[in-house]
């Protein structure tokens, strides 16, 4: 009873979550509107939610069974439950207005035309939970494979060349783990956000919002941890990142990029900006309602490639929260010093009026592997 693992508590959580909130904002119109809900309305609404969470327990059930499997067996099983979820929520939608709410005179074709709408917006919303499920399954093989890791190094430690070998192995794990460690609040942010817009049938806003979080997930998910993508590459994918936080903050968030053409070529670590982003928009817009400006450039200084991240945050509102040696940042500093040595570093430092972090690592226009001798 007490063995529940955190992944299967975060999927049912999701379910939980999404379903209130689904059912929340599809009786909140009707409810302002005519001041009162109907029994058979409420009735109907209860068959949404208690399937939409029996249907997400399934989805993650899949997402369990395939996480060991291949990319490609892994998208056809997940797009597969997708399909099967959003068929059997339509008809169930179908079923219990035809049941409920039917009156004698209605056109019946009207209703399937409504109910085939309805499996559309199912399927965007539970491929977005499937998404999210999918991430929770890499984060636990990554969790498992750690600890097989680190089961491994105790037993080699005598072995000074087994050693070497596994600090190395243990490097790529840690690159990995980082490549997957997705800001959980930006999948929930961006799940709500389009839930919202499909309830209140906004779909062209929900379209795009989904395309460029299938975009950022897309690339999180094929994007090699130990190797090397070009500055545009990755200033593409902070755009992609920002375009969905945008949605969330509005015209609060401005972003300034400036990166010369001639640097757009050079090679950076994959996601080695995405903590510094994620961290700016945490605690610089997160906490305060004012505008801010997040500015990212990209100089070359001598033989080096300098990256800054730079937010004119409120400090005032974001005292004591961002000392600036969180997880995120952190995590970037081990990067860089597995991958360049002394040569990569990460200065972080507030300002009068922000905070800045700055990547410094060596200029590169050939790709790069990561350095396996041990420290």
């Amino acid at each position: 009873m007490a063995r529940f693992s955190a992944d299967t508590r975060q999927a049912a959580w999701l379910g939980f979550s999404v379903w209130t909130l689904s059912c929340g904002l599809f009786v909140l119109p009707t409810w302002l509107g005519a001041g009162a809900l109907p029994a058979r309305f409420l009735e109907h609404v209860a068959v949404l939610y208690v399937v939409g969470i029996a249907l997400t327990t399934l989805v993650h059930l899949a997402a369990v069974r395939v996480r060991q499997r291949a990319i490609a067996t892994k998208l056809v099983a997940m797009f597969l439950a997708v399909a099967a979820a959003a068929v059997v929520l339509g008809v169930a939608d179908f079923l219990a207005s035809w049941w409920l709410r039917l009156a004698p005179g209605d056109d019946p074709f009207a209703l399937v035309a409504k109910t085939l709408n309805n499996i559309v917006g199912y399927f965007w919303l539970y491929g977005l939970i499937a998404a999210i499920l999918v991430v929770i399954q890499v984060n636990r093989t990554v969790r498992e494979r750690e600890r097989e890791l680190a089961d491994a190094r105790a037993a080699e430690i005598e072995a000074r060349a087994l050693a070497a070998k596994a600090e190395a192995a243990a490097s790529a794990a840690r690159l990995a783990a980082l490549r997957y460690q997705l800001n959980p609040h930006l999948l929930f942010n961006a799940l709500n956000a389009a839930s919202s817009l499909v309830v209140t049938h906004r779909n062209e806003q929900a379209e795009a919002l989904l395309a460029k979080l299938s975009a950022f997930l897309r690339q999180t998910l094929v994007t090699d941890p130990q190797g090397t993508v070009t500055i545009g590459q990755e200033l593409a994918t902070i755009e992609t990142y920002l375009d969905v936080e945008a949605v969330r903050f509005g015209e609060r968030l401005r972003v300034a990029l400036d990166c010369p053409p001639e640097l757009e070529d050079c090679l950076v670590p994959g996601f080695i900006l995405q903590p510094l982003v994620e961290n700016a928009v945490k605690y610089a817009m997160a906490p305060t309602r004012d505008t801010v400006t997040l500015r990212i450039t990209v100089a070359r200084e001598h033989d080096d490639l300098v990256i800054t991240v730079e937010d004119d945050g409120d400090p005032a509102k974001v005292a004591d929260v961002r000392p600036g040696t969180g997880v995120g940042l952190a995590n970037v500093r081990q990067r860089l010093e597995v991958l360049y040595g002394a040569r990569g570093t990460l200065r972080a430092q507030p300002l009068p009026h922000g905070f800045r972090a700055s990547v410094r690592l060596p200029l590169a226009t050939q790709p790069t592997t990561l350095r396996a001798e041990a420290g």
